[in-house]
């Protein structure tokens, strides 16, 4: 851990986990141990079996991440020292995308820069009206890397990674739902809630389907995927599910 105060952390409730980036004195700025932390936390979510949905998020309501902490930077992000830095940041949003059950970004106020970063490795996006948004390497002089670079295009296409990039402009709540940047806008005081409640409904579903959905987005059509696909129609959820189905009742999952 650095001079910096900060962690990040993993808080498991039944089938849903929290991921909580916590540096409440700095906006939930992300220092380097944060960074570095970050693949122990997901280790703790994977290794538990029962985990069917994890939310991502800041502390408090005031923000999801202000960024990387600049206060760092002449030091750990300069010169040599800066392609450490960034395989560290690299290392930390891999394990968030690694993650093979369903990640739910949950926006309050801002999320800049390696926040952002670390949104996009979300597989759904949920904002506070009160969010905001912006990738300032740019008026830093700081170079983005290009995994960076290519997880904003994938969301956001060619044009608007660029207008953002070039520009580092902070947009808000309702033109990142224009452009495709987060999923959903909801009303500040209600966010915590309907997050909370689509994570449920997530955890009702099957997980072997979502599993091999998740996968057949992020890769294509691989072996694995195959394999996962498959898997799904020898399980005991695809018999319950037609079981339920024709019972008239809600079917009872087990991942199995």
């Amino acid at each position: 851990m650095s001079s910096v105060t900060g962690t990040v952390r993993a808080h498991i409730n039944e089938a849903v986990a929290t991921l909580v980036i916590d540096n409440a004195e700095r906006r939930n700025a992300m220092s380097l141990a944060m960074y570095a932390a970050v693949p122990d936390a997901v280790r703790t979510i994977v290794d538990t079996p029962a985990v069917r949905a994890v939310i991502l998020r800041g502390a408090g309501d005031v923000a999801f991440g202000a960024g990387s902490d600049i206060s760092e930077f002449r030091e750990r992000r300069t010169g040599p020292a800066a392609v450490i830095y960034n395989e560290i940041e690299e290392r930390a949003v891999r394990a968030i995308e690694a993650i093979a059950v369903p990640v739910l970004a949950l926006i309050h106020g801002p999320c800049m820069g390696g926040g952002a970063g670390m949104a996009l490795c979300a597989d759904i996006r949920f904002a506070a009206d009160d969010a905001t948004f912006a990738v300032p390497p740019a008026k830093l002089g700081v170079g983005y890397p290009a995994p960076s670079t290519a997880r904003l295009r994938a969301v956001v296409g060619v044009s608007r990674t660029k207008d953002l990039i070039f520009s580092g402009r902070v947009i808000d709540a309702s033109e990142a739902l224009r452009i495709g940047l987060v999923d959903f806008v909801v009303a500040k005081d209600d966010l915590d809630d309907h997050v909370a409640a689509y994570a449920a409904q997530i955890t009702r579903n099957a997980p072997l389907t979502i599993a091999a959905a998740k996968l057949a987005l992020n890769h294509g059509d691989t072996d694995a995927t195959q394999a996962a696909i498959e898997a799904c129609y020898s399980s005991a959820d695809y018999a319950e599910g037609i079981n339920a189905f024709g019972e008239k009742r809600h079917p009872r999952f087990e991942g199995r």
